[in-house]
Formats: structure tokens, C-alpha cells, sequence
């Protein structure tokens, strides 16, 4: 698994995930994370445009994203999902839950109001 971390100026992080998230691999994931939780960060776009599949694992570490971001008044989005990754949030009906967006370059237009 690969992770790529791009900060700007304006609070926003972009973090890109490759490979698989599963119980191996989403603690360094939630680890990639944790440090961008805080006050002065607007908002996270984690893009898995790279992620072929994700376990139940990495949805709690999605899930706990999304909480704490929530809890630190930022935003969490999703970006490039593939089919395969998109129906596992759909089956559990989180599509509802989580903010998506087709790519970064999308969502980081979007949270920028770029």
C-alpha cells in the first residue's frame, strides 16, 4: 500500500491511498490520518481512486475519519472511488453518510469554492 500526503495554505489536505485497505493495512491509514485532525484543518479529501478493495476495516477507518473531522468542524470527502469500493459503501448505506466526490481535483475545487 501507498499513501501521499499533499497540504496546502488554505487548511486543506489531500491524502491518496493506493493498493488495498484491510485489516493490515487501515491502522496505517488511520495513522496517515490522525495528524490532520485538529483546528486549522478545513477539510480532508481522501482520494482512492488507487484502492481496489477495502474490508470492513477500512470502513471503521473512514467511519472514524468522518467523526472526527465532523468533530473538528472540517470536512471529509471521499474522492475516485472505484465501482467495486463504491458498492461496498452502497450495501452498507453509507453512501448516504459520507460526502463523495468523482475525483480530488473535484473536491478540492469544491471545499475551496474554486
Amino acid at each position: 500500500m501507498k499513501i501521499e500526503i499533499e497540504k496546502d495554505d488554505n487548511g486543506f489536505v489531500l491524502v491518496r491511498i493506493e493498493g488495498e485497505v484491510d485489516m493490515h493495512t487501515s491502522p496505517d491509514v488511520r495513522n496517515a490520518l490522525l495528524p490532520f485532525f485538529k483546528p486549522g484543518i478545513a477539510g480532508i479529501v481522501v482520494d482512492l481512486s488507487g484502492v481496489k478493495y477495502m474490508d470492513s476495516s477500512g470502513i471503521a477507518t473512514m467511519i472514524e475519519g468522518l467523526q472526527w473531522s465532523t468533530n473538528g468542524g472540517g470536512r471529509f470527502v471521499l474522492a475516485g472511488m472505484t465501482e467495486t469500493v463504491m458498492d461496498i459503501f452502497e450495501l452498507t448505506n453509507l453512501n448516504n453518510v459520507f460526502e463523495f466526490s468523482p475525483d480530488s481535483v473535484s473536491a478540492i475545487n469544491n471545499l475551496t469554492g474554486g
